[in-house]
């Protein structure tokens, strides 16, 4: 089965630099905040372009202790208020919205763009209401949203932008890099990134030096100093190891993305001008880093689906629900309509798209594709 990624393949590319970081960490015995999270912390803030960035246990946390800082320093509350409105899309992982509700607020759903699976700037901007505080973009799959739009909304209401790079991670918007456009992004390390630990890890970063500090104080228990606790805090700080990892696979995240943008170039060349396959449009001030190649199948997804895995295809769909459609999100709102949305999760499959694909697997990926009937 060739699956969505291979860390068995990427391991056996970085193992040397990994055992010599291992050995580090096993000698130095500083396991949480040691001297590979300070490394890591100032090799992403220069990378990405910013002034600050804090390692945390994951990219839900660095979501919710995101909006947490951004709720003491724009309300000087720890929480936001149920009636403060978030302005998120319903087509993305879980963590999105579940932030939102953890930091106080209430997330407000607003339709994509189907050509990018992104949020739609239109449909943000007619959302917009006097308890509107912020608006929480998603990269999805490691493609920028329209964040020049975006950012010149969030200017004229006087509204806090985070990103969700958690896909994302190299990608850019205008030429910057994702998550050092609004006020802070939040990146996952998960292991199936583009840039993955081997548990959980994340990261926010910022170029607030309050936000920054604000982060660093949440992440340890709410402390300012020790045994000295400020703010109702968190469990969050990064670890030695996986910030050894991450470290071993930073020095190779450009060109393994470019690998990524090959290949997604050679299933577009394959598959443009199929009928029923609807490719993944990117604007042109945007990149894709491809965290996952994802198309749309009309009319017989499942069917299609089914067929791709009977052939050794390791497809899959993200997502099969809106948000909006959640339980746990019966307190949101919906504004306009997910016409688009809702007819992406009847439509999307996403194919292998990983860096360590041999051009017999691409080849095997496309001849699959194309004998579907």
């Amino acid at each position: 089965m060739i699956g969505i990624l291979d860390l068995h393949r990427e391991y056996a590319t970085i193992a040397g630099g990994l055992a010599q970081g291992l050995e580090a960490c096993l000698k130095s015995q500083a396991w949480i905040l040691g001297e590979p999270v300070i490394e890591l912390e100032n090799k992403c803030a220069q990378y990405l372009g910013v002034k600050y960035a804090v390692g945390l246990n994951s990219g839900t946390d660095a979501l919710i202790l995101s909006l947490r800082a951004l709720a003491i320093k724009t309300k000087g509350k720890e929480y936001f208020d149920k009636k403060d409105e978030i302005i998120t899309t319903p087509f993305t992982f879980i963590a999105t919205a579940e932030a939102i509700v953890s930091a106080g607020a209430t997330p407000v759903f607003v339709d994509i763009d189907l050509d990018t699976f992104n949020i739609r700037p239109a449909a943000i901007e007619k959302a917009i209401t006097k308890n509107t505080v912020g608006i929480l973009p998603v990269h999805l799959y490691g493609l920028s949203a329209q964040m020049k739009e975006i950012m010149g909304l969030a200017k004229k209401h006087k509204l806090f932008v985070l990103e969700d790079v958690a896909q994302a991670f190299g990608a850019k918007s205008n030429g910057k890099k994702a998550g050092t456009i609004g006020d802070c992004g939040a990146f996952s390390f998960f292991p199936s990134k583009n840039l993955g630990g081997y548990g959980d890890a994340g990261m926010a970063v910022t170029n607030d030096k309050k936000i920054a500090d604000l982060l660093k104080i949440l992440r340890n228990h709410g402390q300012s100093a020790a045994y000295k606790a400020d703010y109702i805090g968190y469990n969050s700080r990064l670890d030695s190891i996986q910030a050894m990892v991450l470290l071993a696979k930073l020095k190779y995240i450009d060109e393994c993305n470019r690998k990524r943008q090959a290949v997604a170039a050679q299933y577009d060349a394959a598959f443009n001008g199929i009928k029923d396959l609807a490719l993944t449009r990117i604007p042109g001030d945007s990149t894709h880093v491809y965290n996952l190649y994802t198309m749309r199948v009309k009319p017989n997804r499942d069917k299609f689906l089914k067929y791709l895995n009977a052939n050794g295809i390791g497809a899959r769909v993200y997502y099969p629900h809106l948000l909006s459609q959640m339980k746990a999100f019966k307190n949101s709102k919906v504004k306009g309509s997910l016409v688009n949305a809702n007819t992406a999760v009847k439509q999307v499959v996403t194919l292998p798209v990983h860096p360590f694909l041999t051009q017999e697997d691409i080849g095997q990926v496309i001849q699959a594709v194309k004998s579907f009937r």
